[in-house]
Formats: C-alpha cells, sequence, structure tokens
C-alpha cells in the first residue's frame, strides 16, 4: 500500500492533523466492527477492509517516523471518568443508503465525551436513560424538575470543556501557548430597548456568566444586551464551563442583527475563547449532588 492509497482509505489527507486522521481511523474500525451490525450478520468482506485501515493507519504514522504496532482490538477509546456516578450506554448510528440503521450499543462504561466518535444526541440520549435508571433504582419519583436536575449534573460528569471546545471549535489562531476558537451564539427578542440604537455589526461585547447563562453586554455603556442561546446543545456544556476559568479569556462581538415580526429581533455574535495549551480539564463529580436529589 502507498501512502498515498493509505490517505485515500481513510478518507483523509495530508492537510489533516494527527488528531482528525485517528479520529477517521476509529470511526472506521467502528463502522466494520461486528458490533457495529444491528442485524448481527457479518459480512466477510469487513475483516479484509479492517486490515486495510488498519495497514493505511499504519502506512501514515511510520511516514511520520512514528512506528506503531497496535493490534485490532475494539475498545471504546475514550477516557473514563471513574468517579462518575454511574456506567453509561455509548451508540452509534449508522447509515445506508442515506437510511439511518438502528441503534448499536458499542460499549457501556464512565466514559466522557468524545466529539470525534459520538453524536452529541446519541450521548445525551445515553445520559438521559442512565439518568432514569438509577432514579428507578433508588425508586426516586420521576418528576419532570427531578430529572432534568440530576441529568444536567450527569451530564457535566462526562464532558470535559476545553478538550470537547478544542475539537467542536472553528481554530482561527495560534499565539505561543494559546489557542483560540470561535463559536456562534445568538441573543434574541427584546436584547435592548426598542429606542436604541441597533448594534454595530463587529461591536466588541463583554461576555461573562450569570446565574448559569452566558451574557453580553455593551463594553463602552455596560448595557446588557441579554443571554446567549446556542443552536447547538452542546455548546452549553462546553462554554458555560469556559467562561467559569479564569484561565481563559473570553471576547465576544456582532456579526448579524435580524428582524423579524414573526420571532422579533435576533442578534448573532461570534464568541471567541483563547485556551492556555496547557489547561487541562478537572473531573467533575457530583455524586453527593445526585444522592440528595434522589433522596428528597
Amino acid at each position: 500500500m502507498t501512502l498515498k492509497e493509505a490517505y485515500k482509505t481513510l478518507g483523509a489527507s495530508e492537510q489533516d492533523d494527527d488528531r482528525e486522521i485517528k479520529a477517521k481511523y476509529k470511526k472506521l474500525l467502528i463502522m466494520y466492527h461486528p458490533d457495529s451490525d444491528p442485524t448481527r450478520k457479518r459480512n466477510s468482506e469487513d475483516d479484509e477492509k479492517i486490515r486495510q485501515v488498519i495497514e493505511a493507519y499504519k502506512k501514515i504514522k511510520e511516514s511520520e517516523g512514528q512506528p506503531i504496532f497496535d493490534t485490532y482490538e475494539f475498545t471504546w477509546d475514550a477516557f473514563e471518568n471513574k468517579a462518575a456516578f454511574s456506567e453509561r450506554n455509548i451508540y452509534v448510528q449508522f447509515k445506508m443508503y442515506d437510511e439511518e440503521l438502528p441503534l448499536s450499543k458499542m460499549a457501556r462504561g464512565r466514559f466522557v465525551w468524545d466529539p470525534d466518535m459520538e453524536e452529541f444526541r446519541l450521548f445525551s440520549k445515553s445520559v438521559l436513560e442512565a439518568c432514569k435508571d438509577i432514579m428507578t433504582d433508588y425508586s426516586a419519583i420521576l418528576t419532570s424538575d427531578k430529572v432534568k436536575d440530576i441529568f444536567h449534573l450527569m451530564m457535566q460528569e462526562y464532558v470535559l470543556p476545553a478538550d470537547a471546545a478544542r475539537k467542536i471549535g472553528k481554530k482561527v489562531r495560534e499565539d505561543g501557548d494559546v489557542e483560540v476558537f470561535t463559536f456562534n451564539g445568538f441573543v434574541k427578542e427584546n436584547y435592548s430597548d426598542l429606542k436604541a440604537s441597533v448594534p454595530i455589526i463587529g461591536e466588541p461585547l463583554n461576555i461573562f456568566l450569570r446565574e448559569n447563562r452566558a451574557v453580553v453586554e455593551e463594553i463602552v455603556t455596560g448595557k446588557g444586551l441579554g443571554s446567549v442561546s446556542f443552536d447547538e446543545d452542546e455548546l452549553y456544556y462546553v462554554i458555560l464551563p469556559l467562561l467559569e476559568d479564569p484561565k481563559v479569556q473570553a471576547h465576544a462581538s456582532i456579526t448579524k442583527v435580524e428582524k423579524s415580526r414573526r420571532a422579533g429581533k435576533r442578534m448573532n455574535v461570534e464568541i471567541e475563547l483563547t485556551i492556555p495549551k496547557s489547561l487541562k480539564d478537572t473531573l467533575v463529580t457530583n455524586g453527593k449532588l445526585i444522592e440528595k436529589l434522589m433522596r428528597a
């Protein structure tokens, strides 16, 4: 196998960094793994495809002067929070001719969420299932508020904000010991008084955490424009904890202002997070809080 063929086998290119290549390699291993077939009917060609994927990955790593000697053994390659309150299932979903196949359970454990390997919607589904299971085990009353509160506490145990930000954010630059990533959010409805002037595109804003919400305000006047919402639910679990970290610098700016009679006003903002390369996430353990809520 040539190096060009190796990149083609993984669906990668020479411009991809090590993390992107490894992610594509792992996804292909999952795809051809026996447990990924919901019908449990094994295609004999899959073993050959696995062999080619492994050979391609070795070829690329060796070309970088990093020989590897891995043999194929499927494991869910994600960090575990051993102190998390509960185990959870890992799900993947494949498509065949644009038709989604039934969910496949690939592993179970206290694995943190890896954006490169696990869709957020399936991750949150697995946590919600685990939440309901433990509430049943404790004979807790399944009120919507209690489920919501315990669910959020469990989600925090499985998310590493800085690590996730580096994977899902748009990296715009690298300055010495820090990396800068951007994310998109919006403030809608009455973010400013109707008589006030419309915010200027490109205007810088202060952004900070208040009562577990990301809030933006004008730098000069200090006038609050409202709390930031996100189209991608995962950003609530990634950005909000980082806004609380004194090592992370946060800025925001206005990118677009939209008006609609039905939806009111919407101000699109770009959030810029400057994250030190040395910043490592601290594992969250909410066991005591979860038990207290279940016994309430």
